[in-house]
């Protein structure tokens, strides 16, 4: 495997992303439908002056302006934001069934029982009110075609998309005909889920609007989008200088970095945006 022998945050990841040109316009399925917001971090607290010791409520006297004090976090934090659905912090999220319809009980966890879908406990897509993205659930089944577990090797055809390299096709461990993202997403699109056939690979600044940094375990809001059982997710950005990377999410600290595209990751699909 070859990556960056650190990590970077995302922050600074996704400037480094703007600033090579290295992500690029779907030329299918391309019906902008984003709100034009961002997401938050998750960050309620505020660190001390002295960093011995531990982060508390904000403002932290001698370390103003810190993240937790600026944003829709902040605004929960002080009980005066307004939400369509529900989350953690400055979240905003619903979680739809397999037709697209917002689930009647929102505020249960997951079951992987067969039939709990209609009861609120399993649902298969979430709405972001925030940026206006619908986003894959995964599954907690191993033998399900979108279990959390499935690994993808970045692949795609078209040279408008893949930065001068196709990458490598179908050497990851699925379910689904075609172990790879473009496979992948052939196939979701003929389920439909959730009413849909748009779904696409995420870019980097989509896929890292739904990480939650202050999680410990799994950076993300294990109540929206649960059985995300490894951290590492692929994008679908080429690296700019060398295209026989990819830019992936690293969702056990919301942080960013590249791999080769033969090297198996895991997969969320999205729909709407750009």
């Amino acid at each position: 495997m070859r990556k960056h022998s650190t990590f970077v945050t995302a922050g600074y990841a996704l400037l480094a992303l703007s600033l090579s040109g290295c992500g690029s316009r779907s030329i299918e399925n391309d019906t902008p439908t984003t709100t034009g917001n961002i997401n938050d971090t998750g960050i309620l607290l505020c660190s001390p002056a002295d960093t011995t010791q531990p982060a508390g409520q904000c403002p932290q006297q001698g370390a103003p302006n810190q993240d937790a004090e600026n944003g829709r976090d902040a605004l929960f934090a002080a009980g005066q934001l307004k939400k369509i659905g529900a989350g953690a912090a400055g979240f905003d999220f619903t979680k739809l069934d397999a037709t697209g319809t917002a689930l009647n009980i929102q505020d249960v966890d997951w079951s992987d029982q067969d039939g709990t879908e209609t009861a609120g406990s399993r649902w298969s897509c979430v709405q972001d009110h925030v940026t206006g993205l619908m986003w894959e659930v995964k599954e907690s089944r191993d033998d399900h075609p979108r279990y959390g577990g499935h690994t993808y090797t970045w692949y795609e055809e078209s040279p408008l998309l893949n930065g001068g390299n196709a990458g490598t096709e179908n050497n990851g461990t699925c379910t689904t005909q075609q172990c790879d993202t473009q496979g992948y997403r052939t196939w979701l699109n003929q389920q439909t889920l959730c009413g849909f056939n748009d779904w696409r690979i995420p870019t980097a600044s989509e896929l890292v609007s739904i990480a939650h940094t202050t999680q410990t375990s799994t950076a993300i809001d294990s109540h929206f989008f649960p059985n995300t059982l490894k951290p590492r997710f692929y994008t679908r950005n080429s690296h700019a200088k060398d295209p026989s990377l990819a830019w992936y999410v690293y969702f056990s600290d919301a942080s960013m970095s590249f791999t080769n595209k033969f090297d198996p990751s895991h997969l969320r699909l999205v729909r709407g945006g750009n």
